[in-house]
């Protein structure tokens, strides 16, 4: 269940990527709405979920998570993060730390949701 559900005219947006990151280096990403609209809906935030690491994230200039210990939801379970969804209009921030101080681990990211159409 996601709520708000999307209407058949707004675009789905999954748009995965996947980074090694060394031994207590970070990884920053951000992902901007791709067509002209005031509002992305994101229901769903997966990424690795690793020993030893720390996750946050920022909608538009807003803390919404973290920094954990875990992520909002593994990419092995793909299931909603945030009931009813998060919103944002203009940047969403994940900033992913390797706390390790030996190992080098690949994480993914994949913000699942869809940009608001008309």
């Amino acid at each position: 269940m996601i709520v708000p559900e999307p209407s058949p005219s707004d675009v789905p947006y999954n748009d995965p990527i996947s980074r090694k990151i060394g031994p207590g280096k970070q990884l920053v990403v951000t992902f901007e709405p791709t067509q002209q609209v005031t509002e992305f809906i994101l229901p769903t935030l997966a990424i690795s979920k690793h020993p030893n690491s720390s996750y946050e994230v920022w909608r538009d200039d807003e803390k919404v998570y973290g920094p954990a210990p875990i992520p909002p939801t593994d990419i092995d379970d793909l299931t909603a993060t945030w009931i009813p969804a998060r919103r944002f209009s203009s940047k969403l921030r994940i900033i992913v730390r390797n706390l390790s101080e030996t190992t080098a681990r690949t994480y993914s990211v994949q913000p699942i949701g869809w940009e608001v159409s008309g």
